[in-house]
C-alpha cells in the first residue's frame, strides 16, 4: 500500500510539473581538473575523486580516507570551489561526500527605468548554486556498483531546490577494458523555486569505457576514454573522448575532447603525485566563444 501511495504522488507531480531541458544543470558542469583535462570523460576514470557528483563508481577502488578540493576559474569572475570526501566502510563499501558552490559576484545592475549610474556607483548582486553530494560504491569482483544523491540550492531573483538521483555500474573485462555506464535522474531530477513553480527533467542514460595499452619502452602507459552523451541527444558525436600518458614516474600528460565533433573544445592537462599519498591535476581548456577556463585539483589520502 506504501508503494503504490509513493507511485500515486510521483505520477500526480510529474502531470502537474512543467517539463524542461536544463532542470539541475549545474551538476553537469565538469568539476575535477583530471577529468576535464581528458574531455569531461568523468565516468571512464577509476580515480578522480573531485569529480565524484559525475562518478560515484571509483568510490569501489576506494580504500583509504580520502580528501579533494578543487578550484575552477570561468570568464568574468565566475568559479567553482568544491571538497569532497570518502570514507572506506569495512567490508561494507565507501561513502563519499561533496559539498560545492558554482557562482559569481559583485555582478553589475541597473534596476528597470534607473539612470546610468556614475562612476562606481552602482548596485551589485551575486548569483551562486550551492551542491551538496552523498554517494555510495562497492565493488562485487569484476562488477562495481554505486548510487548517489545530490541536492541543489539555486540563488538567482529567487532560491530555488533542486534533488536528482543517480545509479551507476562498471564491469571491468580486463585489467586493460573498463564498460560502465551511469543513469542520471533514475528516480528524480526536479528543481522547485519559491513561487511555487515546478520543473523536472527525464532520466538520462550514459555510457563509458577506458582502454588501456601498456607502453613499457616508454616507461608508461596510454589510457583512452570515452563518454557518451545522453541517449536521447546525439550521443555519439556529442560523446567525450581523451587520451592519457601515464608516465611510471607518477607523472602524467593528458588531452581531450569535449566534443569529439567541435575541436574548439580541446582541453589539455597534467597530473603528478610526488607521494604516495598526495596528487595534483591541472587542466586547460579552450572555449569557442568566451575566455579559457583553468582548473586546479590535489587529493590527499591518509
Amino acid at each position: 500500500m506504501r508503494f503504490f501511495t509513493t507511485c500515486l504522488l510521483f505520477a500526480f507531480a510529474a502531470a502537474n510539473a512543467y517539463k524542461v531541458v536544463g532542470a539541475n544543470n549545474s551538476l553537469e558542469a565538469v568539476q575535477g581538473a583530471k577529468s576535464a583535462a581528458v574531455g569531461g570523460a568523468a565516468l571512464a576514470l577509476d580515480s578522480d575523486l573531485p569529480s565524484l557528483v559525475h562518478n560515484p563508481l571509483q568510490l569501489s577502488n576506494i580504500v583509504k580516507s580520502s580528501i579533494a578540493f578543487t578550484h575552477v576559474a570561468y570568464f568574468e569572475g565566475t568559479s567553482y570551489n568544491g571538497v569532497v570526501m570518502a570514507l572506506p566502510l569495512i567490508g561494507a563499501g565507501t561513502l563519499g561526500f561533496a559539498a560545492s558552490r558554482f557562482g559569481a559576484g559583485d555582478i553589475p545592475y541597473i534596476k528597470e527605468n534607473d539612470p546610468l549610474p556614475e562612476g562606481e556607483s552602482y548596485n551589485t548582486l551575486s548569483i551562486s548554486d550551492w551542491l551538496l553530494t552523498s554517494a555510495w560504491g562497492r565493488s562485487f569482483g569484476k562488477l562495481n556498483l554505486a548510487l548517489s544523491m545530490h541536492l541543489l540550492k539555486r540563488e538567482l531573483d529567487q532560491s530555488g531546490w533542486g534533488f536528482r538521483s543517480d545509479i551507476a555500474a562498471g564491469y571491468e573485462f580486463s585489467k586493460r577494458f573498463v564498460l560502465a555506464g551511469i543513469v542520471k535522474g533514475w528516480a528524480a531530477s526536479s528543481v522547485r523555486w519559491e513561487s511555487g513553480h515546478f520543473e523536472y527533467s527525464n532520466p538520462e542514460f550514459y555510457a563509458a569505457f577506458k582502454f588501456s595499452e601498456p607502453f613499457p619502452y616508454f616507461y608508461g602507459k596510454l589510457n583512452a576514454y570515452w563518454q557518451s552523451a545522453g541517449v536521447s541527444e546525439d550521443w555519439l558525436s556529442a560523446s567525450s573522448a581523451g587520451l592519457e600518458f601515464e608516465t611510471d614516474f607518477s607523472f602524467s600528460l593528458r588531452a581531450g575532447l569535449a566534443e569529439v565533433n567541435n575541436t574548439n573544445g580541446l582541453a589539455l592537462g597534467a597530473g603528478i603525485k610526488p607521494t604516495s599519498w598526495l596528487s595534483a591535476d591541472y587542466a586547460f581548456q579552450m572555449h569557442q566563444v568566451l575566455s579559457s577556463v583553468h582548473r586546479i585539483s590535489v587529493t590527499a589520502s591518509f
